[in-house]
């Protein structure tokens, strides 16, 4: 006995609903004959009559109607299956995890998620902040779909590829000498009080590194953990940092400007991703979001509060 496929049900569906082959056949968008097919071929496959003909009419039989009443059911989830593949092919509905540093997950991020958000309802996005060496574990235990890092990772069950980069830029007291230059060279910063991101922090040897191609030292005279922290005792008019551009993204401090340095300071952003797992359409797109986001910011530097 052949079993049942879902264009059978279809028919037998219809006719239930509209109580004619000539009616159903036309709900259906096919032609008479082929109605009176899937349902023979239905009947057959289930083993018993469903219809009786009282003068020239089809009537459902007591199998029929108990039979209709799952069959409905059936149909309905197809009808609901199919609207979930539609919003999941047109990236209304779906969830997607990542996991990111501090730097980019505080306010650039998250203004990219609010936009996505904005106008598809049905998604559902969850944002994990980590420091970059520990990004590589959370991808690890599977807690994301993807992470952006600023270090590479090895591990053979994760893929890293380079995802963008960032550039470093100085923050000053809005009132000071410098803030009237468009672009800072580290040589006007050799004798001004330096707040530094702290020597764990992956920029702390790029930076002095680039002091040093000068012939300069970098002398700090305070360390701290975030460039929040460096920029708010700029802000109270003490010192200079050098900073990542994301400090430019979000609510700005009238107390201090950036400005673009003249001797580039650039750090790679790595993608991390599980290496045997395929991202979803929605988790693809969110990746560009971000990339556009920090393209557009890097292409600006005269954009710089």
């Amino acid at each position: 006995m052949a079993k049942a496929n879902i264009r059978q049900i279809e028919a037998f569906n219809a006719v239930m609903k509209v109580g004619s082959v000539t009616k159903a056949a036309e709900t259906l968008f096919i032609s008479q004959p082929a109605v009176t097919k899937l349902l023979k071929s239905f009947e057959e496959s289930c083993g018993f009559s469903l219809f009786g003909r009282t003068t020239g009419r089809l009537v459902p039989t007591p199998e029929a109607r108990q039979l209709f009443a799952e069959t409905h059911k059936l149909l309905a989830g197809v009808i609901r299956v199919q609207k979930i593949a539609n919003s999941i092919r047109n990236l209304e509905r779906g969830e997607v995890a990542l996991v990111a540093f501090p730097g980019i997950s505080m306010q650039l991020i998250p203004r990219e998620v609010a936009n996505l958000l904005k106008t598809r309802e049905s998604i559902n996005i969850t944002l994990l902040t980590r420091t970059s060496r520990s990004i590589e574990d959370s991808m690890i235990t599977r807690s994301a779909d993807f992470g952006l890092s600023l270090v590479q990772t090895e591990n053979p069950a994760l893929k890293c590829e380079k995802f963008a980069e960032l550039s470093m830029i100085c923050g000053l007291p809005s009132t000071h000498p410098l803030a009237g230059k468009k672009v800072i060279s580290l040589s006007d910063l050799q004798k001004e009080p330096l707040i530094a991101l702290g020597r764990e922090d992956l920029s702390f040897p790029m930076i002095s590194a680039a002091f040093d191609r000068l012939g300069l030292s970098m002398r700090p005279v305070a360390e701290v953990q975030m460039s929040e922290a460096a920029c708010a005792i700029v802000s109270a008019g003490y010192g200079v940092t050098i900073v990542s551009s994301f400090a430019t993204v979000g609510p700005q401090d009238n107390g201090i400007v950036y400005r673009p340095l003249l001797q580039p300071i650039r750090t790679p952003v790595w993608l991390i991703t599980p290496r045997f797992t395929e991202q979803s359409k929605l988790a693809l797109e969110l990746m560009e979001t971000i990339r556009a986001a920090i393209n557009r910011l890097e292409r600006n530097p005269g954009d710089l509060h």
